[in-house]
């Protein structure tokens, strides 16, 4: 099993850039001034470089935890559940025969079995 290369580089210049585009789509001045700050540290130290990386990626760690549930849950109870009320509401026919409307589930089937049938059922 290969253990994952630890580039603090790739992960300080990626970081630099998220916010140039902050600044960029909003014009927040403090967004530069973050990214020039995390730049300079991480292109001049190597030490800061790892532990802005360490920072990093024990947040994205902590939203893996977090973002998924919270997408799922509004997923679910935004999109699924009106959907299936309103399926409800105005469906005129039961396609998955959801509804009992018979009393009896049971089937007859009138047909001749031969010895070919139970030969190889797989």
């Amino acid at each position: 099993m290969k253990k994952n290369k630890i580039e603090p580089l790739k992960t300080v210049l990626t970081i630099t850039i998220g916010f140039l585009v902050v600044y960029l789509a909003t014009k927040w001045r403090w967004s530069l001034n973050v990214a020039l700050i995390i730049g300079l540290c991480g292109v001049f130290s190597s030490y800061l470089a790892r532990k802005i990386d360490f920072v990093w990626m024990k947040l994205t760690w902590v939203l893996s935890l977090i973002v998924p549930n919270i997408l799922l849950s509004l997923i679910f109870y935004v999109f699924l559940t009106p959907i299936a009320l309103l399926s409800r509401v105005f469906q005129k026919h039961d396609q998955l025969f959801l509804k009992n409307t018979v009393k009896s589930t049971f089937k007859n089937h009138n047909k001749q079995f031969e010895k070919q049938s139970f030969e190889n059922p797989w």
